[in-house]
């Protein structure tokens, strides 16, 4: 059964791809050295704004997932799912991977300038940005978390299953196992007394990928999603309508502490529960969001493209900040441009998405049209 289309995911999806766009922005004005002041948009007393948006991203991945596909009835339900979302996310990330492929190398006047011939292959499974610690590879586009979203939605029908037949273990496990690789290092000079530390140590020495790429904190994002969408939206929705602009506000207030005050805490444990709190006062805006028909519209345009949009900011940033790296900014200004660059990546990311739909629906008509059968319309869906 279709489920109703949920509105506040559009608007939480569509304000993280501002602002890790706004992150990423405000980081540009340092490598280039431009001259001035940048936005700022970058860190707060405990951690940094492009952590919060990421944990926000795999929340509302875990949330809209288990909104929409709460159960698998058969094993082709399974493959189906994984289907939707290879082309959810494959045909769009080639196209533009491979024009970047090309851009890079005539730059570098080479064709193999990400290392041996078998790196192609992260690329091609989406995953040489996750995996770039462990090496130069032919990584060019996007970001690491698409090989974090990838690997989410591997596991989903895993984390589904323990959701469904052990909620409270799987959630005590999750979160200890989160909890417990930021402070791993502190056994890496205890004494080998026991099977516990040695193993500890073997983990330590052979796991290098950085923690907030770490799948336990990758799961533990996408967990808290599953949390929101099973406790915190139906009360948002039914019980408390008409005080959640009271509600958002004391929300808002509670993330000052985080915001301007060291705290006891890791970065990502910041950046964890600043980001679910960030999920709900959203959603608790939502409704007064929605009345406002310009921004409403505007946010569901970006929320439709924002996966195009993921995809060539990084690159469309370097770009256009280098035709403007001699250029002085103050703190307004650099604001007021965010805006023209933001419209060119946006049109960008829609281009794409437009273009990659229209490849994608010939590729999977073209039998039909080699053996003379009359295809329907693909129904179009957004989970």
């Amino acid at each position: 059964m279709k489920r109703e289309h949920e509105e506040s995911f559009d608007i939480i999806r569509a304000v993280s791809a501002i602002a890790i766009v706004l992150y990423h922005y405000s980081y540009v004005f340092y490598e280039y050295g431009i001259k001035g002041s940048g936005p700022e948009f970058l860190r707060f007393e405990n951690g940094d704004f492009g952590g919060i948006f990421v944990a926000v991203f795999f929340m509302l991945s875990g949330a809209s997932l288990l909104y929409n596909h709460p159960s698998f009835s058969s094993p082709k339900d399974v493959l189906r799912f994984y289907g939707k979302r290879w082309l959810s996310i494959f045909p769009a990330f080639y196209i533009a991977w491979i024009i970047m492929y090309v851009i890079n190398s005539l730059r570098v006047g080479g064709w193999f300038w990400g290392g041996p011939r078998k790196n192609f292959l992260l690329s091609f499974l989406g995953m040489d940005g996750y995996f770039l610690h462990l090496g130069m590879n032919y990584y060019c586009l996007g970001e690491w978390f698409l090989g974090g979203i990838i690997l989410m939605y591997l596991f989903y029908p895993l984390l589904l299953f323990l959701w469904n037949r052990a909620r409270i273990p799987s959630t005590v496990l999750i979160t200890f196992l989160f909890l417990f690789n930021f402070r791993r290092h502190y056994f890496s000079s205890a004494p080998d007394t026991n099977i516990f530390i040695v193993l500890i140590k073997y983990y330590n020495s052979h796991i290098v990928i950085s923690d907030n790429m770490c799948l336990w904190t990758c799961f533990m994002d996408f967990w808290l999603g599953f949390i929101i969408v099973t406790y915190f939206l139906p009360a948002v929705k039914k019980r408390i309508p008409k005080g959640s602009l009271m509600a958002a506000g004391l929300l808002i207030l509670a993330t000052v502490p985080f915001l301007i005050t060291p705290l006891p805490l890791n970065k990502l444990e910041t950046c964890t529960v600043l980001a679910f709190l960030s999920m709900l006062i959203l959603m608790l805006l939502t409704p007064f969001i929605l009345k406002a028909a310009p921004l409403s519209s505007l946010l569901k345009l970006i929320s439709r493209y924002s996966y195009g949009v993921f995809l060539v900011h990084h690159v469309l940033l370097y770009g256009i900040m280098w035709l403007f790296r001699d250029f002085y900014f103050n703190r307004i200004s650099s604001l007021l441009f965010f805006i023209p660059v933001f419209a060119v990546i946006l049109l960008t990311g829609w281009l794409l998405t437009r273009f990659s739909r229209k490849v994608t629906g010939a590729v999977l008509t073209l039998p039909d049209i080699l053996t003379g059968k009359k295809s329907e319309k693909p129904v179009s869906r957004r989970d």
